[in-house]
Protein backbone atom coordinates (compact mmCIF):
# COMPACT_ATOMS: atom_id res chain seq x y z
CA UNK A 1 0.00 0.00 0.00
CA UNK A 2 1.08 3.54 -0.57
CA UNK A 3 2.16 6.04 1.78
CA UNK A 4 0.97 9.35 2.29
CA UNK A 5 4.42 11.18 1.85
CA UNK A 6 5.97 12.48 -0.93
CA UNK A 7 9.79 11.79 -1.47
CA UNK A 8 10.41 12.99 -5.05
CA UNK A 9 12.50 15.60 -4.18
CA UNK A 10 15.09 13.17 -3.19
CA UNK A 11 16.43 10.41 -3.48
CA UNK A 12 16.73 7.11 -1.85
CA UNK A 13 19.91 5.67 -0.25
CA UNK A 14 22.42 3.80 -1.94
CA UNK A 15 24.17 0.61 -0.11
CA UNK A 16 27.03 -1.37 -0.61
CA UNK A 17 29.83 -3.42 0.93
CA UNK A 18 33.12 -2.36 1.29
CA UNK A 19 36.11 -4.54 1.06
CA UNK A 20 35.87 -4.19 4.44
CA UNK A 21 32.87 -5.66 4.67
CA UNK A 22 31.26 -3.02 6.68
CA UNK A 23 27.91 -0.92 4.72
CA UNK A 24 28.17 1.67 3.15
CA UNK A 25 25.39 4.09 2.44
CA UNK A 26 25.50 7.04 0.23
CA UNK A 27 22.82 9.93 -0.52
CA UNK A 28 22.48 10.12 -4.16
CA UNK A 29 22.59 14.16 -5.00
CA UNK A 30 23.53 14.99 -1.65
CA UNK A 31 20.11 15.57 -0.48
CA UNK A 32 17.29 13.67 1.95
CA UNK A 33 13.98 14.70 3.42
CA UNK A 34 10.27 14.33 3.44
CA UNK A 35 7.74 15.89 1.89
CA UNK A 36 4.26 15.67 2.75
CA UNK A 37 0.92 17.41 1.04
CA UNK A 38 -1.01 20.00 3.09
CA UNK A 39 -4.45 18.13 3.09
CA UNK A 40 -1.98 15.16 4.70
CA UNK A 41 -4.05 13.76 8.32
CA UNK A 42 -1.15 13.95 10.62
CA UNK A 43 -2.29 10.58 12.53
CA UNK A 44 -1.88 8.92 9.02
CA UNK A 45 1.44 9.40 8.87
CA UNK A 46 4.73 8.13 10.30
CA UNK A 47 6.51 10.18 13.26
CA UNK A 48 9.76 9.68 14.26
CA UNK A 49 10.61 11.75 17.71
CA UNK A 50 14.34 12.61 17.96
CA UNK A 51 16.86 13.80 20.01
CA UNK A 52 20.67 14.50 20.39
CA UNK A 53 22.81 15.02 22.70
CA UNK A 54 26.11 17.22 22.37
CA UNK A 55 29.47 18.47 23.19
CA UNK A 56 27.71 22.09 23.67
CA UNK A 57 24.90 24.74 22.46
CA UNK A 58 27.22 26.26 19.98
CA UNK A 59 24.90 24.47 16.58
CA UNK A 60 27.96 25.47 14.05
CA UNK A 61 30.68 24.16 16.46
CA UNK A 62 29.06 21.57 18.87
CA UNK A 63 29.29 18.27 17.70
CA UNK A 64 27.04 14.86 18.90
CA UNK A 65 28.01 12.28 21.16
CA UNK A 66 24.17 11.09 21.06
CA UNK A 67 21.37 10.41 18.64
CA UNK A 68 17.72 9.24 19.88
CA UNK A 69 14.86 8.38 17.69
CA UNK A 70 11.62 6.78 18.16
CA UNK A 71 9.45 5.82 15.37
CA UNK A 72 5.38 5.89 15.77
CA UNK A 73 2.59 4.50 13.76
CA UNK A 74 -0.66 5.77 14.91
CA UNK A 75 0.86 6.85 18.52
CA UNK A 76 2.14 2.64 18.65
CA UNK A 77 5.88 2.66 19.11
CA UNK A 78 7.50 0.61 15.61
CA UNK A 79 11.15 1.29 16.05
CA UNK A 80 14.15 2.30 17.87
CA UNK A 81 17.22 3.84 16.61
CA UNK A 82 19.70 5.30 19.27
CA UNK A 83 23.77 5.39 19.48
CA UNK A 84 26.22 6.81 21.31
CA UNK A 85 28.80 8.67 18.98
CA UNK A 86 32.40 9.85 19.46
CA UNK A 87 32.61 13.27 18.88
CA UNK A 88 36.54 13.11 18.37
CA UNK A 89 36.82 15.93 21.21
CA UNK A 90 36.99 15.99 24.74
CA UNK A 91 33.64 16.81 26.86
CA UNK A 92 33.79 19.52 29.20
CA UNK A 93 32.88 18.73 32.87
CA UNK A 94 29.40 20.75 32.11
CA UNK A 95 28.54 18.24 29.43
CA UNK A 96 29.19 15.76 31.46
CA UNK A 97 27.12 16.64 34.86
CA UNK A 98 24.11 17.55 32.18
CA UNK A 99 24.13 14.00 30.28
CA UNK A 100 25.82 12.02 32.96
CA UNK A 101 28.52 10.74 29.78
CA UNK A 102 32.09 10.50 29.90
CA UNK A 103 34.74 10.39 27.77
CA UNK A 104 35.19 6.76 28.56
CA UNK A 105 31.76 6.14 27.31
CA UNK A 106 32.50 7.10 24.24
CA UNK A 107 36.03 6.40 23.70
CA UNK A 108 34.36 2.84 21.79
CA UNK A 109 31.63 4.58 20.48
CA UNK A 110 31.27 4.69 16.51
CA UNK A 111 32.23 8.10 14.79
CA UNK A 112 29.73 9.91 13.29
CA UNK A 113 30.46 8.92 9.74
CA UNK A 114 29.29 5.85 10.54
CA UNK A 115 26.08 6.58 12.57
CA UNK A 116 24.47 9.74 10.22
CA UNK A 117 23.63 8.13 6.67
CA UNK A 118 21.91 5.26 8.71
CA UNK A 119 20.05 7.60 11.21
CA UNK A 120 19.02 9.43 7.58
CA UNK A 121 17.80 6.52 6.80
CA UNK A 122 15.54 5.58 9.82
CA UNK A 123 13.90 9.51 9.78
CA UNK A 124 13.86 10.01 5.96
CA UNK A 125 9.55 9.49 4.85
CA UNK A 126 8.35 10.60 8.33
CA UNK A 127 7.19 13.61 10.09
CA UNK A 128 10.47 14.73 12.60
CA UNK A 129 9.39 15.90 16.23
CA UNK A 130 11.58 17.63 18.31
CA UNK A 131 11.12 19.50 21.41
CA UNK A 132 12.90 23.10 20.78
CA UNK A 133 13.67 21.63 17.51
CA UNK A 134 15.80 24.78 15.88
CA UNK A 135 18.54 23.40 18.01
CA UNK A 136 17.82 19.47 16.84
CA UNK A 137 17.23 20.47 13.21
CA UNK A 138 20.59 22.83 13.24
CA UNK A 139 22.77 20.03 14.62
CA UNK A 140 21.15 17.80 11.95
CA UNK A 141 21.88 20.28 9.39
CA UNK A 142 25.30 21.16 10.23
CA UNK A 143 26.85 17.57 10.89
CA UNK A 144 24.89 16.22 8.02
CA UNK A 145 26.97 19.08 5.99
CA UNK A 146 30.17 17.52 6.72
CA UNK A 147 29.72 14.69 5.08
CA UNK A 148 28.02 16.72 1.72
CA UNK A 149 23.85 15.82 3.01
CA UNK A 150 21.67 18.47 2.73
CA UNK A 151 18.56 18.20 4.70
CA UNK A 152 15.01 18.97 3.57
CA UNK A 153 12.44 17.47 6.95
CA UNK A 154 9.00 18.03 7.60
CA UNK A 155 9.84 18.74 11.81
CA UNK A 156 7.47 19.79 14.03
CA UNK A 157 8.71 21.42 17.17
CA UNK A 158 6.40 20.67 20.72
CA UNK A 159 8.13 23.84 22.03
CA UNK A 160 6.60 26.15 19.86
CA UNK A 161 3.26 23.77 20.66
CA UNK A 162 3.57 24.45 24.12
CA UNK A 163 4.05 27.98 24.01
CA UNK A 164 0.73 28.77 21.99
CA UNK A 165 -0.97 26.03 23.16
CA UNK A 166 -0.53 25.01 26.93
CA UNK A 167 -0.91 27.17 29.66
CA UNK A 168 2.13 27.12 31.75
CA UNK A 169 4.56 29.72 32.76
CA UNK A 170 7.36 27.97 31.83
CA UNK A 171 7.56 25.75 28.10
CA UNK A 172 10.96 23.62 28.83
CA UNK A 173 10.52 20.07 29.21
CA UNK A 174 10.37 19.31 32.61
CA UNK A 175 7.79 22.22 33.30
CA UNK A 176 5.74 20.43 30.67
CA UNK A 177 6.22 16.80 32.39
CA UNK A 178 5.14 18.01 35.16
CA UNK A 179 1.79 19.72 33.52
CA UNK A 180 0.86 16.93 32.01
CA UNK A 181 2.01 14.45 35.09
CA UNK A 182 4.84 12.25 32.87
CA UNK A 183 7.67 10.86 34.35
CA UNK A 184 11.23 10.68 32.55
CA UNK A 185 12.65 7.00 32.70
CA UNK A 186 16.19 9.36 32.13
CA UNK A 187 16.67 13.15 31.97
CA UNK A 188 18.71 14.68 29.10
CA UNK A 189 19.65 10.89 27.53
CA UNK A 190 18.20 11.18 24.24
CA UNK A 191 15.79 8.28 24.81
CA UNK A 192 14.26 9.36 28.22
CA UNK A 193 13.81 13.15 26.73
CA UNK A 194 12.12 11.33 23.64
CA UNK A 195 9.72 9.09 25.21
CA UNK A 196 8.30 12.40 27.14
CA UNK A 197 8.39 14.87 23.88
CA UNK A 198 6.05 12.21 22.32
CA UNK A 199 3.46 12.19 25.39
CA UNK A 200 3.64 16.20 25.30
CA UNK A 201 2.75 16.04 21.78
CA UNK A 202 0.28 13.05 22.16
CA UNK A 203 -1.54 15.48 25.02
CA UNK A 204 -1.26 18.83 23.09
CA UNK A 205 -3.41 17.22 20.42
CA UNK A 206 -6.02 15.70 22.51
CA UNK A 207 -6.92 19.14 24.04
CA UNK A 208 -6.64 20.19 20.51
CA UNK A 209 -8.56 18.47 18.05
CA UNK A 210 -8.54 21.32 15.38
CA UNK A 211 -4.86 20.39 14.83
CA UNK A 212 -5.42 17.52 12.35
CA UNK A 213 -3.39 17.94 9.10
CA UNK A 214 0.00 19.14 7.88
CA UNK A 215 -1.34 22.39 7.06
CA UNK A 216 -2.76 22.95 10.44
CA UNK A 217 0.94 22.30 12.06
CA UNK A 218 2.18 24.89 9.43
CA UNK A 219 2.75 27.48 12.45
CA UNK A 220 4.81 24.74 14.36
CA UNK A 221 7.13 23.78 11.67
CA UNK A 222 11.22 24.28 12.25
CA UNK A 223 12.77 24.42 9.25
CA UNK A 224 16.33 23.17 8.40
CA UNK A 225 19.19 25.54 7.52
CA UNK A 226 21.06 25.12 4.91
CA UNK A 227 24.95 25.24 5.47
Amino acid sequence: MATAFQNSQFWDLIKSRSHTGSRQHAIMGGITGSSFASRAVLRDLPIVVFDFETTGLDTKAARIIEIGAVKFEGREEVDRFTSLVNPGVRLTPEITTVTGLTDSDLVDAPALKDVIFPFHDFLRGCVGVAHNAKFDCEMLAYESARYGIQCAYTVLCTLKLSRQLVESQRHNLDALAEHFDLTFQSRHRSIGDILVTADVLWNILDQNPRLQTVADMNPFLEALPVP
